[in-house]
């Protein structure tokens, strides 16, 4: 009697799914004076698009981002032009791209207010609609309309917009 066993061995892939939504997310002001920006960075990691928002000093900014119909600048509401087929707002308060304690306004911020995403699958552009009266705005392109998620991450001065790619 002869007896013989065969064993195979299938490679299984694991896939997380992007945990996020396409509704209105608020997060709660984590700083006690004016986060002031420093620096605007898009990049494309496994599965998301990331947009990070860094600032100067200890805290975050409360964060409120949505979808909207039609990019506006702040304050005048004039039609602001952003690439994509969708938009989503972030608005960081209070923050402000320039540090307005003294005699005169000292930019934090000297970076371009458009932000070209280059190697990214979902957002296009990232552009600054307002930064008036420690209320700081940006519209983030997007090709459609995935879902995203934010956070902020208090200890490293970071506002955090991750989107479906």
């Amino acid at each position: 009697t002869t007896t013989s066993s065969t064993s195979t061995t299938e490679a299984t892939t694991t896939t997380t799914a992007f945990e996020g939504t396409t509704d209105r997310v608020s997060l709660p002001v984590g700083t006690e004076h004016t986060a002031l920006l420093t620096d605007v960075k898009v990049e494309h990691l496994p599965g998301i698009d990331r947009v990070t928002f860094q600032f100067r000093d200890p805290g975050a900014p409360g964060v409120d981002v949505e979808y909207v119909a039609k990019p506006t600048a702040d304050g005048s509401g004039a039609p602001v032009r952003v690439e994509g087929t969708a938009y989503l707002q972030v608005h960081m308060f209070p923050a402000a791209g320039a540090d307005l304690t003294g005699e005169t306004a000292k930019p934090t911020y000297d970076g371009p207010a458009r932000v070209r995403a280059a190697g990214t699958t979902a957002v296009t552009e990232v552009v600054r609609s307002g930064d008036f009266e420690a209320n700081l705005t940006w519209v983030v392109g997007v090709r459609s309309k995935p879902e995203f998620r934010v956070s902020t991450q208090p200890d490293a001065t970071r506002v955090v917009v991750e989107i479906a790619a």
